[in-house]
């Protein structure tokens, strides 16, 4: 009878740990960046749109010969985020949603229409914020 209770408890401890990692892997932001930080996976949102905003995966070549950054998202959501944009600031605290200090936001602009804005979210670690930074208004 005991080793069929220690058999059930464990099992259960075991389903209840992979859940868990499960959970924590699948909160985190997905981040990549290549070695010189002209490329890189993270997240972006619609900004000023009226609700919270809604990050999407987005990959992200960033070009300083022409200080754009090109977006390149999948799926339905990704749609309104493609093409090329503008780096013009760091948002303020109110419109970030983020408080942790680990992360760095971007404030963006279309490059052909200056009226639709984004917001482009980083690890503060990422190699992608020099060259992010580079591009930013002085």
């Amino acid at each position: 009878m005991s080793a069929q209770f220690t058999n059930v408890v464990s099992s259960i401890a075991f389903i209840a740990a992979l859940s868990t990692v499960i959970w924590w892997l699948r909160s985190r932001d997905n981040h990549w960046s290549s070695s010189d930080g002209s490329r890189c996976i993270c997240q972006m949102a619609l900004a000023l749109t009226g609700s919270s905003p809604k990050w999407i995966e987005a990959r992200m070549v960033i070009d300083p010969a022409h200080a754009v950054v090109m977006c390149k998202s999948r799926g339905k959501r990704g749609r309104s985020l493609r093409g090329a944009w503008i780096v013009i600031g760091q948002p303020h605290a109110s419109h970030e949603n983020v408080s942790d200090a680990h992360v760095r936001t971007y404030a963006l602009c279309r490059r052909d229409n200056a009226d639709i804005l984004a917001m482009l979210r980083v690890p503060a670690s990422s190699r992608s914020v020099t060259a992010l930074d580079a591009l930013l208004p002085r």
